[in-house]
Parts: C-alpha cells; structure tokens; sequence
C-alpha cells in the first residue's frame, strides 16, 4: 500500500457503497470500478494491491468480487474494513433483489412481471455465458490449459465440481512439476 492515511471507516464504507450500487458486469467491471475509485480517484491504494487481490482469492470458493472487496477493506482498515467493505459493497444489490423479489411476489399473475422476470433470466444466462467465454479465453493459455478447461466442460455434466476443480489442481500441479524438472 503507499505511503497516504488510510481512510476513516466511514469513508471507506461511503465509497464503497457509492461503488456497490453501480457495479454492474461482473468481475471485470467490478474490478475497474475499483481501480478508479479506490486507485485512482482516492489513492487508498495502488495498482498492484487490486492485483494480489485478485490473486490471491481468484483460488477461493464463492464469489471472487466480493472476496476481492473484502481483501481490499482489510487491506485499508483491518478486520473492522474488511467486514464494512463487504457490507457496504453489496448493500445495493440485497436492497434492489428483496424489491424485485418483493414486487413479484406481490404481482405474481402480472403478465408483465412474468415477462420481466423470463427477460432478466435470459440475460443473466446470456451475460454469464460471455463473462465465461472472456475468462476461458484469458485462462486457458496453451494446449494443455485448453484441455483441462475442454474436459472440465465436458465432465461439468457427468461429475461433481469439487471433483474437477481438485483433479485440474493436479493436473496443474503436475504440468508445472514436470517444467520445473521435478
């Protein structure tokens, strides 16, 4: 982190929630919204501190920007920042699903809100498909990554996840066993 103040919690938890209730696109968008607002616009922190984020829960179950979100707020404040950022951060969206949530079941006979409710559906898929295909196409660098991700596709139908995310760690592992000369 640079050398500045950190921020006070209130700050901290004020930006946070400002940046919560436009993230919209997933993790690469919340990950730019980050830079600008905590890099670049307040200078909490540098580049590089998004970065190790990033890193270090990219491996962890659940959500990453959140994760991310929440290593951030340690990183500013400690355990105390780290529980607010998280908060502040998703507060938002909880706000608008329980409204959303709340207006279908009030109107659950609505045409309208049918049809509104199949238009979010269908987007939500199609949006993950794209964020999935970006990030196969910047995860999976050469033939052997290929592979693993093309078998983790197809065994994704047939096999519990915990089971492909444990065997690809293998494979990985062993892949950069045998570069190293091990």
């Amino acid at each position: 982190m640079n050398a500045r103040q950190n921020p006070s919690l209130t700050a901290m938890g004020w930006e946070l929630l400002r940046l919560g209730a436009v993230a919209f696109g997933g993790l690469g968008a919340t990950l730019a919204l980050l830079q600008r607002g905590l890099v670049d616009r307040r200078q909490w922190l540098q580049e590089r501190d998004i970065g190790e984020a990033l890193a270090i829960t990219k491996a962890l179950p659940g959500s990453t920007g959140i994760q991310v979100v929440a290593y951030l707020g340690w990183r500013l404040r400690g355990w105390p920042g780290a529980l607010l950022a998280a908060a502040a951060f998703i507060a938002p969206a909880a706000v608008l699903m329980i409204v959303a949530a709340a207006g279908s079941l009030a109107l659950p006979d609505q045409p309208w809100v049918k049809g509104a409710l199949t238009g979010v559906q269908i987007s939500v898929v199609g949006l993950l498909a794209a964020a999935m295909w970006r990030l196969a196409r910047s995860e999976a660098k050469g033939p052997t990554l290929t592979a693993v991700l093309l078998a983790s596709c197809v065994l994704g139908f047939f096999i519990h996840a915990l089971i492909i995310v444990v065997g690809a760690g293998l494979v990985g592992a062993l892949f950069a066993a045998g570069r190293v000369g091990g």
